[in-house]
């Protein structure tokens, strides 16, 4: 029962899909974080959904191009572009520590979270019109992209656990300290490695690339968040997987450029 729990406590917090609900217990959060990654995998599954939907539907490109961007966002609610808009309002203060963490938790919007959030979007919408228009390669893509949204969160979940936490009282130290750390970490990591070698299927060299992109960027993660804020916060994994579904999404579509190319 308290597995069930989990699943619906890892779901309801990190996505807008309806969930029952309950009064959330420490013993039925111990396995939430091992759960975290299903909601990447209804991502990955709602976008090879669309991808197929709109290859029948004749639909153009650029209208492609803007439901997948949105898709995700839709998805979660928005709970992790709000962690990297608000890091991004930190890291861009160029304050002392405290003052950084005081900065996440302010509601209020600033100018450089709302310029990087453009950015971020308009990325995202150039990237997914490439994967539209790559018509020989673009299911392979697809998939390798949706493989993504999970291997993003087992790797945020993981640094849940290990990296030290700046905030004990946040709604990441809510998850992290009850987790049963073994199963949680050894469940993420199988994650990880299933998700990496769906895209070493697709394709080994795309596959290498993502992998080894994302490790860089979770070893960047543990550096920025240690040097510049003590520790992770919920907003600094929000960061962290804004940012690597970006990488991912960007690997992906270069590496398949490239290909063409050749």
């Amino acid at each position: 029962m308290n597995i069930i729990k989990s699943c619906i406590i890892a779901v309801s917090m990190y996505s807008k899909i309806p969930m029952p609900q309950f009064e959330w217990e420490k013993k039925s959060m111990r396995y939430a974080l091992a759960f975290f990654p299903l909601v990447g995998v209804i991502i990955g599954a709602l976008q090879l959904a669309l991808f197929y939907i709109w290859q029948k539907s004749g639909l153009a490109v650029p209208i492609y191009a803007a439901l997948a961007t949105a898709l995700p966002i839709a998805v979660t609610g928005g709970i992790h572009m709000d962690g990297y808009c608000d890091t991004i309002d930190a890291l861009s203060s160029h304050q002392s520590k405290e003052r950084r963490l005081a900065i996440l938790k302010d509601a209020n919007v600033g100018a450089f979270a709302v310029i990087w959030a453009v950015l971020y979007f308009l990325l995202c919408y150039g990237a997914w019109s490439s994967v539209a228009q790559d018509m020989v390669r673009s299911e392979q893509t697809v998939w390798m992209i949706a493989a993504g949204y999970a291997s993003s969160r087992a790797l945020s979940g993981l640094a849940a656990v290990f990296f030290q936490n700046a905030n004990k009282k946040g709604s990441l130290a809510a998850f992290s300290s009850p987790a049963d750390k073994g199963i949680v970490c050894t469940v993420l990591i199988l994650i990880f490695a299933a998700s990496g070698a769906l895209q070493l299927a697709l394709s080994m060299q795309t596959g290498v690339l993502i992998t080894t992109g994302v490790l860089c960027l979770f070893l960047y993660y543990y550096h920025m968040s240690k040097k510049h804020f003590g520790g992770i916060t919920g907003d600094l994994a929000g960061w962290f997987l804004q940012c690597a579904e970006l990488l991912i999404l960007y690997i992906v579509v270069i590496a398949a450029s490239f290909v063409k190319s050749l």
